[in-house]
């Protein structure tokens, strides 16, 4: 029996279809921990469960200028109080401010880092019960080409120690890698919020916004560096007066506004009518909140599109953070479709 041309022809089609289309990306599923106490409340806990999560980045420590001493020092150290859940791997996380890198010299680079990674020891060890060793530890700075050099000779130092450092990366250091520099390490997160000035009271909404994304990530698959992917899962709300930045509310929405009767409402943004205390803080007349949220379909549309966008195929996928008070902006069931593979 003779096989038809025009089958062949389809059975060509579909074998370079299927070998022509990406196989899905290989995900682990991440969160990070921001407070200072680790304790876990029970909604917390089962979030972990419900969405198979198998790593925790979490924050050991910030590093920050003393204003007294101008000099480096530890700051918001890590309190746990209770176990890592078990089958959990934890990355420590440590948080260097670009303050410190400006007015560290570099012939204390060396001493320095030796700190840092004593500080590191006496936590981990302290909590997890054994040296990090080979495992990732992951440092979080928003470098700038005056600190460039020093932050990226830290993090050669740093690798003699822990070989499997990652860092975070902001979007306009992929953008603009040329300038900024690739760090010496051996992945980056990509940090897809902030994206925008949240001291200028004309932002509209400083966490994150599709539009903003896609002027980033036009060449993201060339970036040198294997990336892992962190989005916000978080809300808060940005007080001014007379046009200039004040505090955050972290966790405070729209919702809490619009039950008081004591602020005008122009669509996010809400301006205080009389003087009043509230969340602890005193506000007074004339006083602007923008209150800051990521819509579910436009955190879904993000997220498909930088998974996409990722040239490697194994990543951690992080949701920033896990807290019971932020995360109340979706239902259990939104934050497990965030983690499905393509």
């Amino acid at each position: 029996m003779k096989f038809p041309f025009y089958c062949f022809l389809l059975l060509l089609t579909f074998v370079w279809a299927c070998n022509s289309s990406e196989p899905p990306k290989q995900i682990t599923p991440a969160f990070y921990y921001w407070k200072t106490v680790f304790k876990l409340s029970n909604d917390e806990a089962q979030i972990l469960t419900d969405n198979h999560i198998q790593k925790l980045y979490v924050k050991y420590f910030d590093v920050d200028l003393d204003e007294r001493t101008a000099k480096p020092t530890f700051k918001a150290v890590l309190i746990p109080k209770q176990k890592v859940p078990q089958g959990m791997s934890v990355v420590p996380v440590v948080y260097l401010t670009n303050q410190t890198l400006k007015w560290l010299e570099p012939r204390y680079l060396e001493d320095f880092t030796e700190k840092i990674i004593d500080k590191i020891e006496v936590i981990h060890q302290g909590w997890i019960g054994e040296s990090v060793g080979n495992n990732e530890i992951q440092i979080d700075c928003d470098w700038t080409l005056s600190t460039k050099k020093k932050y990226f000779t830290l993090l050669t130092i740093l690798r003699k120690k822990y070989p499997h450092i990652s860092v975070t990366i902001r979007l306009h250091q992929v953008k603009f890698s040329e300038k900024t520099g690739v760090p010496p390490v051996e992945r980056g997160m990509l940090m897809c919020y902030n994206m925008a000035d949240w001291k200028n009271e004309k932002t509209a909404n400083s966490i994150f916004t599709p539009d903003v994304l896609s002027q980033y990530i036009g060449e993201l698959s060339e970036y040198p560096l294997p990336l892992d992917l962190v989005m916000p899962a978080f809300h808060w709300t940005v007080g001014y007066r007379n046009h200039q930045f004040q505090y955050f509310l972290n966790a405070v929405s729209s919702k809490d506004f619009s039950s008081i009767s004591l602020f005008e409402q122009d669509k996010n943004r809400f301006i205080a009518q009389r003087d009043i205390t509230l969340w602890g803080i005193g506000i007074r007349k004339g006083d602007v909140f923008r209150t800051e949220e990521v819509a579910y379909d436009d955190l879904s549309k993000g997220c498909r599109l930088i998974k996409k966008k990722i040239s490697n195929q194994k990543l951690t996928f992080a949701l920033y953070h896990l807290d019971s008070e932020s995360l109340k902006t979706y239902t259990h069931e939104q934050i497990k479709e965030l983690y499905q593979p393509e």
